[in-house]
């Protein structure tokens, strides 16, 4: 068999050339699917906690069980204006005590706007106390006393209710 002498050398070139085109290539434009969303919201929650927050600092998920939040938010989505309240749903995962927090938090918002509802999907990680979201969601949370279940240093705290408040940037 007989080698053309410059073929590995054209091969090459080719994926020199090629490698050079993606790194020069301008960035691809976001999804069409993905939601423009400049959002200022305050979000009322009530969680179950599982197993339940201790004074020890341990995992645990939490949940809203579906679209039960309500998400009171002005801004845009979608270059359109929010025109009335919206729902929320929250899972979380992660570790917590009575007086320390770390936990991955996933979020979705159904909110009014003049072309219908548009779905918001986001992402935010809590940390400290006073706890500190960061993420798509940037802001703080209020506790309520009541309603809750369990005082978490007597009982576990198997149910609270927050609110969530800050800035939604998508």
């Amino acid at each position: 068999m007989i080698r053309l002498p410059g073929r590995r050398v054209r091969y090459a070139l080719l994926v020199a050339g090629s490698a050079a085109a993606l790194l020069f290539a301008p960035a691809a434009p976001a999804s069409a699917d993905s939601p423009a969303v400049d959002l200022n919201c305050e979000i009322l929650i009530t969680v179950d906690i599982h197993p339940g927050t201790t004074t020890e600092l341990r995992e645990i998920t939490a949940t809203t069980n579906g679209f039960t939040g309500v998400a009171d938010c002005t801004g845009t989505v979608n270059g359109e204006q929010v025109t009335g309240t919206g729902t929320a749903l929250v899972n979380t995962m992660g570790v917590s005590s009575c007086t320390e927090t770390n936990t991955s938090n996933h979020f979705v918002l159904k909110v009014p706007t003049a072309s219908g509802i548009q779905t918001i999907p986001g992402n935010f990680t809590t940390t400290a106390f006073p706890v500190v979201l960061s993420g798509d969601l940037n802001g703080t949370v209020e506790f309520y006393s009541s309603p809750s279940e369990g005082d978490c240093f007597n009982t576990p705290l198997t149910q609270t209710t927050a609110e969530l408040i800050g800035h939604i940037s998508i």
